[in-house]
This record gives structure tokens, C-alpha cells and sequence, in this order.
């Protein structure tokens, strides 16, 4: 209880004058022997015990009269939650913030914020709006303000948890943007969740917020204790010996985010769904430790995975880390060589052999033949056929050729002294981008004039797969090399689709490409050593022609984290490999599709899990594009359910000098007078002085007068 005017309480001293009075009115009884009144002595004593009484009671209500009197002159009040102010009689714009990331699924918190949130609701006026948020909304979710409260709790009835940590300072300022259009004259904030960081993010945004804040934890516990948790948060793979062997070796690491060491607990590792290794580990309070598997793994097709803690009886989400087994799988290619030579330097292939047997080109393979030695060769064993210089084929070979391609096989043609024009528009007229047309000499080699003559390769098509690495530092290499002869074209028939992806500086056509079924030719109009051009020593020739033959086996052409957090965009560089959709399965039936903008296509997954690639379809698996694969992890910042600083509340709502932003009463609290409520007591305490302090006689013929007006 507090006093706006604390003097008056002086006036309970006051309370002592009554008693004062009573004591000095007292008379004392003299006694006289009388004896013809001894009948009515007994008599007597039962009148003055009750007089006495009376007496007492009428002290009593005095004393109290004077003392309440005092209390009220001190205006006394108190601090309510309900309080019966003007301001809180009116309308009130309530935002609620509900906690649904994946923390909340520990112990109870869930129903018991469901239970928090439809209270908060139940507790409004008919009058007031609510809206409802969530710190972990789907893309595009949208909240208003509305007096259906029906509506509303059946809204939180619908909510459910979700895998991604979730961003509370986002829904406060969407909470203030809601609050800032509405017309009524109260709003405040309030925020139902389990009390810890982790929708915070390990972020402190500076944030200002013009409304009060209320927060409703539903944690248990004391209020500045850590939640244990266990998680598995990171698992390094690598496989070891010859690729055929399959020898694996999986190093999960298991973190304690918890106060008090967790010793033996069940780690397993699980491959394409089932159980092949487990163990126990020891990990010490706040810290982590390591766990390694051994497994072998046969084939060379990507393999889902996940290490799991088994019955560790905290959050469940983070007690599993998802990531693929991928095999040593190598690109296939046949390289038909048009003009071997004794003389290394000479052979057409042999800068293309070393290019590819380096470290950088590891993922593919070569195998070499000739002209001849082609069709002693089965196409279907390759990715990707390299046809560099060849003069001519025959219209079987040709014939085979189409096939391959036609049924997802990739074809890299290259020019030189040895292509004869005629014979390839007459065998390959299906498969070539353009007619040929003949060869253009812009220089001699040993020309001293040759750098004045020769043309450059110009600017390539930063967003094909070939050529994105060129966008990097350094990519202006492609534009340093020296071109002294190329092929002429023709122009493409109007039933033949060809587009450029490469020009020389002189316009004419250097790289094209054109899809045939399932397969794409590329065409490279010149050489792929030095007759024609300087590429092959230019830093270009390695990432080109290794990403060229990538591409068309339908390979990833750069490297792809396969692991990826939910709660952030997922961005995937599919170039040409699909043309106009890309498709993603996932977990428990998850179908995701997005255009594709750039060769870029971004996907916003639901849950944790692995998700498959397909290119444009999926209703065959020819569309699938394994490397593509990826897996999805929570994010482990959300493990740690360390407590939730409320003083950054207090924090927000202050600008950067410390000046507090809330308009109004920044407390939840309201002032009850009770001054008027004591003054009523004082009333009654002197009509009830009155009554008992008259005499009886008085009391009977007034209430005779009363039983006769009655009648």
C-alpha cells in the first residue's frame, strides 16, 4: 500500500482520545449494605456486564472511526494488474508473439504456450483486437489485427512448431508496424516463449520500440538457469584407401550445452535407413567430444546418412545431423584423337590429357582412341565424347553418335587442320549447332605481325555453368587468349535451335551449344591445342574445358556445399542443367519447385532431411541429378536454451541516449484509490456509534414508529 499524502497518518495518534475519555469517565461504586435489595443484586450484575460490553463496542467503533478517518486523509492506494483507471477502459491493440521454433519442443514448452496464448486471448475485452505472430513464420505469412477473438484462438489452436530457431526481433518489428496503423488508444506487445535466446539468434539488433512489452516464459526452473541440452552438431566425412575398396571413415561431434557432464550416451550412424554402427560417448559439461565411425560403402551412388543420439532425453530436433555419402564418381569421357603424333607437342590431345589427369580436373576420366578404334568402342560406357580434329566418321559411327546423344550423352567437337567440312555436314548435320563452312587464317604462329593480325576471345555468358567461375577475380583470362585461325559458320537452319555462348572480338562465333534429346553438343570452333590458338597455355584452357565436360555429363559444374542450415535461403546454381524448373524431394514427402531466374534456383525447405534434384521433371529418373543432392540441418545456435536476457526488453524500448520511447504508462501496472472506500467505513462506523449509543427506550419507540408506518 503506498499514500499520496503520507502526513495525514499522524492523525492516527488521535485514536488515543476515546480511550482517554473512557478511562477518566469511569465513577467508581460505592458499597452500602442494604439488605431489602439482596433479591436484586444478581439481577444487576447481568444488566452491567452487558452495559460493559456495549461500552466496549463503542470505544472500539470511535478508535476505529478516527484511525480509518486518518488512513483516508493519507490517500492511500495500491498497484494493480487490474485496475479500474479510464485508460484501461478503453480499447487495447494487442500484438501476440508466439514462440514456435524448434527450442520449443522441449518438455512441454509447446502446449503450454498454446495454453498461454489462448488465456491472453480469453482474457480481452469484446472491444479489444488482437493479432497473431510467430518468431518462426513461413515466407509470405501475413498477420492483422482483428476482434474476432474465436478466430484468433482458433489461429493459435492451428500454429505448430517448426524446425528453424526462429527471429524475434523481426516479429517485434512486425508487432510495432501492426500497432503503428491501428486507431486505438492503447497498444502494447506480448510475447509468450520458452525463456531462452534462442530466438534471438545471438543477435542484439538495436531495436526502438514505442509500446510495452510484456514476456511470458513457459520454461520451468529458475529463471537464469541453463536447460540441458545434447546435440549433434557437425559430422566430417572422408573415405580413405582405393575407390573400390569403399572404406569410410565418420567423425560426428556431440556437444553438451548443459551444466553437468552426460556420460554414456547412445551415438549410432544410420546409411540409406538403416542402423550399421553405435557406441557411447562421454561429452563433459559445456564442452564436446568426438565419436568415430568405420563403415564401407559399396557402389558409387550418393548415400543419405544421419548420426543420431539414441534416448538422450533433451531436445530431440538437434539429436540428429543429416549429410550424404558421396563416392569417388568420375566423369567418363572418350577422347577421339584426329591427328596423334609421335611428337608429344604435336598431338592434338595433349595439352586435353594433361588438362584432365591434373588434381583441380580429378573427377574425370579419359580413355583415348582413334578414328579407327572408335567402333571397337561401347559408347553407353561413357559420359561425355570429345571429337578433337577428326576428319571425318563413318555414317555408322555417326549414327552411334546420335544415339549417345539423344539419350543424355554429351559431345564436345573441336576444329583443326584435319576437319573436313563436307563430310560433317553431311554425317552430322543433326547433332552440329551450325553448318560448317571453312576455315579463316588470320595468322601464321611464327608471324611477327601475328599480334596486330590475330583475333581474342571476348566476353563469355557469365551465367552459363561453363563460364560463372570466370565471374570471380580473374576471370579476365578468357580475354588474354590469342586466336590465329577458327572456323567459319553458316547460318543455322530456322528448324535448328543454337545459342552462342562465346564470341570472338570480331563477332564471329567461338562456343555454341544446342541440345539434342537428353544430350548436349558443345562446338568449339577452334583447335584444342596450339595450331589454331594459344588457350592451351592460357590459365582459361583447365576450368574450361574441365567444366565443359562436366556439363555435359550433366555433372555439377562447381563445387556445392552439401550441407545447408533451415531458416536461410537456399540458393542453388544449376545453370543448364535444368531449363526451366527445379525440383526438390524431400522428407516426408516435401515436393519444392521453383523457376529458375539466371541459372539460379532458391528454395526455402521446411524440415530437416535430404532433398533430391530433379531436373524440370520428375516423373522419370533421367531427370534426376544426383550431385545435386543436398542435406538440410537445423540450425545448432538454437541448441544452447540459455536464459533469455529481459533486460534487453527494457533495452528496446529506449532510444540511444537511454530516453524511454513507450508513450503513456510504461508499467503493466494501474493505481487503485482507497481513500474512498474508508471514508464509506468511516460512515458506517458512526451510524453504528449512534445506534449503540442511544438509549433503549429511544430505539424501541423508533422502531415501533417505523413497525407502524409499515402497516
Amino acid at each position: 500500500m503506498n499514500f499520496l499524502q503520507p502526513l495525514f497518518l499522524a492523525g492516527l495518534l488521535a485514536i488515543a482520545v476515546p480511550l482517554f475519555i473512557h478511562l477518566i469517565n469511569r465513577r467508581k461504586a460505592v458499597t452500602r449494605q442494604f439488605p431489602a435489595l439482596r433479591l436484586l443484586k444478581e439481577s444487576n450484575e447481568r444488566v452491567a456486564r452487558s452495559v460493559k460490553v456495549r461500552q466496549w463496542i463503542l470505544l472500539a467503533l470511535r478508535m476505529l472511526a478516527i484511525a480509518v478517518l486518518a488512513l483516508a486523509l493519507a490517500k492511500p492506494y495500491l498497484l494493480s494488474t487490474r485496475g479500474i483507471t479510464a485508460e484501461e477502459r478503453l480499447p487495447t491493440a494487442v500484438v501476440l508473439i508466439v514462440e514456435n521454433g524448434f527450442a520449443m519442443d522441449h518438455d512441454d514448452w509447446w502446449p503450454r504456450a498454446q495454453r498461454e496464448a489462448r488465456d491472453q486471448i480469453g482474457g480481452l475485452r469484446p472491444f479489444d483486437e488482437v493479432a497473431l505472430l510467430t518468431t518462426a513464420s513461413p515466407p509470405g505469412s501475413a498477420a492483422r489485427l482483428t476482434s474476432d477473438h474465436g478466430a484468433a484462438r482458433r489461429a493459435v489452436d492451428g500454429l505448430s512448431r517448426r524446425y528453424e530457431i526462429g527471429d524475434l526481433p523481426a516479429a517485434l518489428t512486425r508487432a510495432a508496424d501492426l500497432l503503428s496503423g491501428s486507431q486505438l488508444p492503447n497498444r502494447r506487445i506480448v510475447i509468450v516463449g520458452s525463456g531462452t535466446t534462442s530466438p534471438l539468434a545471438n543477435q542484439r539488433p538495436d531495436l526502438e520500440l514505442r509500446h510495452p512489452v510484456e514476456y511470458v516464459s513457459v520454461r520451468r526452473g529458475a529463471d537464469n538457469a541453463t536447460t540441458p541440452n545434447t546435440a549433434v552438431v557437425a559430422v566430417d566425412s572422408r573415405q580413405y584407401g582405393s575407390a573400390a575398396d569403399g572404406n569410410w571413415e565418420f567423425n560426428a561431434v556431440i556437444r553438451n550445452f548443459g551444466d553437468d557432464d552426460r556420460d554414456g550416451l547412445r551415438v549410432q550412424l544410420r546409411v540409406d535407413d538403416h542402423v550399421v554402427a553405435g557406441g557411447t560417448v562421454d561429452v563433459p559439461a559445456g564442452q564436446h567430444a568426438t565419436y568415430s565411425f568405420q563403415h564401407r560403402v559399396e557402389g558409387d551412388e550418393p548415400l543419405p546418412a544421419a548420426v543420431e543420439l539414441v534416448d538422450s532425453g533433451d531436445l530431440s530436433v538437434d539429436d540428429t545431423w543429416h549429410f550424404l555419402i558421396r563416392p569417388r564418381r568420375q566423369v567418363r569421357a572418350l577422347l577421339i584423337n584426329g591427328s596423334p603424333s609421335s611428337n608429344p607437342l604435336n598431338d592434338e590431345l595433349f595439352f586435353l590429357t594433361r588438362a584432365l589427369s591434373s588434381a583441380e580436373a580429378g573427377s574425370i576420366t579419359s580413355t583415348v582412341t582413334t578414328v579407327d578404334g572408335l567402333s571397337r568402342r561401347t559408347l553407353e560406357d561413357f559420359d561425355v565424347v570429345v571429337m578433337a580434329n577428326v576428319p571425318r566418321l563413318s555414317r555408322d559411327d555417326a549414327a552411334r553418335l546420335y544415339s549417345f546423344v539423344e539419350n543424355g550423352g554429351g559431345l564436345l567437337v573441336t576444329m583443326g587442320d584435319e576437319v573436313d567440312t563436307e563430310a560433317y555436314n553431311r554425317h552430322f548435320s543433326e547433332l552440329l549447332p551450325r553448318p560448317l563452312r571453312g576455315m579463316k587464317l588470320l595468322a601464321e604462329r611464327d608471324d611477327p605481325d601475328a599480334p596486330i593480325k590475330t583475333t581474342r576471345l571476348g566476353q563469355p555468358q557469365r551465367q552459363h555453368p561453363v563460364f560463372q567461375v570466370f565471374g570471380l577475380p580473374g576471370g579476365a583470362s578468357l580475354q588474354s587468349v590469342s586466336v590465329y585461325s577458327y572456323m567459319l559458320l553458316d547460318p543455322a537452319p530456322s528448324d535448328r535451335e543454337s545459342r552462342i555462348l562465346l564470341a570472338y572480338q570480331d563477332n564471329a562465333p567461338a562456343l555454341l551449344e544446342r541440345s539434342v534429346g537428353q544430350g548436349r553438343v558443345l562446338l568449339f570452333t577452334t583447335s584444342i591445342d596450339r595450331d589454331w590458338s594459344d588457350f592451351p597455355i592460357r590459365t582459361a584452357y583447365l576450368p574450361t574445358v574441365q567444366r565443359s565436360l562436366l556439363y555435359l555429363a550433366r555433372r555439377a559444374t562447381s563445387g556445392t556445399d552439401d550441407v545447408h542450415t533451415l531458416g536461410e535461403p537456399l540458393r542453388l546454381e544449376v545453370g543448364e542443367l535444368a531449363r526451366e524448373r527445379a525440383i526438390l524431394h524431400g522428407p516426408d514427402g516435401d515436393r519444392l519447385v521453383e523457376e529458375i531466374t539466371d541459372g539460379v534456383a532458391t528454395f526455402h525447405p521446411t524440415r530437416p532431411g535430404v532433398y533430391r534434384f530433379f531436373a524440370d521433371r520428375d516423373d522419370h529418373e533421367r531427370h534426376r541429378i544426383d550431385n545435386l543432392d543436398l542435406t538440410v540441418n537445423v540450425d545448432r545456435t538454437g541448441s544452447l536454451l540459455a536464459t533469455f536476457p529481459l533486460a534487453e526488453l527494457d533495452r528496446w524500448q529506449r532510444d540511444k541516449e537511454g530516453t524511454l520511447l513507450v508513450e503513456g504508462d510504461t508499467t503493466q501496472e494501474r493505481r487503485v484509490n482507497l481513500w474512498s472506500y474508508l471514508l464509506f467505513l468511516v460512515t458506517l462506523a458512526l451510524l453504528a456509534e449512534t445506534v449503540l449509543g442511544s438509549r433503549r427506550s429511544v430505539l424501541v419507540r423508533t422502531f415501533d414508529r417505523i413497525a407502524f408506518w409499515r402497516r
